[in-house]
């Protein structure tokens, strides 16, 4: 009977040993409603931005296969592209005329993602644009030699689309590869007089 007696009593201490530690396990696991909801939302802005970057590189793949129809559903209907140098805003329509006309020229014509850096609703992507000049370009004739242009693209989207896009590129570089030559404009005598 004690030995029945004392298996039993080490048995409930064996078994009150591990709930105690299943129970202290569980206090230390259980996070507040505060922490869950900061948690949720964290996770929820690393999945969008993780969305929007993966985008951005499903465009410059549809670019970059000449698939102008599938680079259409990435933008939002209201989409513009601004630039320094741009005298009127892009929009998808406009972007699309742009690049097949950079494309006649270069018909090799491609863009690669460098890097990608998304906060939020924006993403911002470093590109480089190569490609061999086949045909004229601005009245210059081609030399058939790899032109190259960096740029990079601040994107703004809205319901997963890319609705503002500002681009930064390298347009200077890209026209001296090409055979342009930097000249200071004749001077107008009739400034600064009075």
């Amino acid at each position: 009977y004690k030995e029945v007696h004392m298996k039993t009593v080490k048995f409930k201490l064996i078994s009150a040993l591990l709930l105690l530690i299943i129970a202290f396990s569980l206090t230390n696991c259980i996070i507040s409603k505060d922490d869950k909801k900061e948690y949720d939302q964290l996770k929820a802005r690393c999945e969008l931005e993780s969305q929007n970057k993966s985008t951005v590189r499903q465009v410059f793949e549809a670019i970059n296969a000449r698939d102008f129809e599938k680079m259409r559903t990435f933008y939002a209907p209201e989409y513009k592209m601004t630039g320094p140098r741009l005298p009127n805003a892009y929009t998808i329509d406009s972007l699309i005329q742009y690049i097949q006309r950079d494309i006649a020229v270069f018909p090799d014509w491609k863009y690669s993602v460098e890097n990608m850096v998304a906060q939020g609703d924006t993403v911002a992507v470093k590109i480089a644009q190569f490609g061999v000049q086949a045909n004229e370009y601005m009245g210059i004739k081609p030399k058939a030699n790899q032109i190259s242009r960096a740029a990079i693209f601040i994107t703004v989207f809205s319901n997963g689309k890319l609705k503002e896009t500002l681009i930064l590129q390298d347009n200077l570089g890209f026209m001296e590869q090409i055979g342009m030559q930097l000249t200071v404009k004749p001077e107008d005598k009739t400034k600064g007089k009075r």
